[in-house]
């Protein structure tokens, strides 16, 4: 992708400027390779405008692009989160799941997810703070994914689970005045939960970059940790599943 040029994306509302290689980004995301590759002003020119988007997303990702890791180089995600104020890692994680999501950029969205969840699973609020916090973060994801997103489902239950600290926080009676869609699946999670809720099992990409493609899946438990030696191909996974569903039609 060294050879095919590159393309210059003005960010935000001060039109920051970043270069990424032209193949590169057009191999990541489907969406973006329709502006890099089209008849229009901005394939001419090779500009992409994102007035939307921060300067530090957009850093990260292109130190993913490159890397296969958006905390490689960066400072704010190289170290562990900081056990007093775990948050704004897991606010960054969350705008990488969002334009990920927004562009179509699966294997970082699978990234992000994960990141996502091993970091907020240690976490147990208990101050003003801490539940402050947890509001932004659930208006921030309720603002900006899909309706069907796992982790919207994922932070419903999470707040039902915290409901006692958070029913006396400022911002939660304007959060739930703002997304009834969140209010919603929130009153179906009211059933006395005591114990942290626990993310789906779900398939992961076990390298999160995309020059290494190889069709390999790391099963997550639903502890949001990594089964040991797990890794299975795709296609035999899914073979697997469909042989099973065939057994269980013809038993019944």
């Amino acid at each position: 992708f060294l050879f095919g040029g590159t393309v210059t994306l003005y960010v935000g509302p001060n039109h920051k400027k970043m270069e990424i290689h032209k193949k590169l980004l057009a191999s990541i995301s489907p969406e973006l390779d329709k502006h890099v590759n089209n008849d229009m002003r901005e394939g001419i020119e090779g500009k992409i405008y994102l007035p939307d988007e921060r300067e530090e997303v957009l850093t990260l990702f292109t130190q993913w692009a490159y890397t296969g890791d958006y905390s490689h180089k960066s400072i704010a995600l190289k170290s562990p989160p900081d056990p007093k104020d775990p948050w704004s890692s897991l606010h960054k994680h969350l705008e990488l799941c969002v334009f990920a999501d927004k562009f179509n950029v699966k294997i970082l969205k699978q990234l992000a997810e994960s990141r996502f969840h091993t970091e907020i699973n240690p976490i147990e609020p208990k101050s003003e703070r801490d539940a402050t916090s947890l509001v932004m973060l659930i208006g921030y994801a309720y603002d900006n994914l899909p309706s069907s997103h796992p982790i919207l489902k994922y932070l419903a239950k999470y707040a039902s689970w915290k409901l006692g600290l958070l029913r006396t926080t400022r911002g939660f009676n304007e959060l739930i005045l703002a997304q009834p869609f969140f209010l919603k699946k929130l009153l179906m999670d009211l059933n006395g939960r005591t114990a942290k809720p626990r993310r789906s099992i779900t398939d992961t990409n076990t390298t999160g970059h995309p020059a290494r493609k190889d069709k390999n899946s790391t099963i997550t438990t639903s502890s949001g940790g990594v089964g040991k030696s797990h890794t299975v191909s795709g296609a035999h996974h899914l073979s697997e599943k469909i042989q099973k569903r065939r057994i269980s039609n013809k038993k019944s």
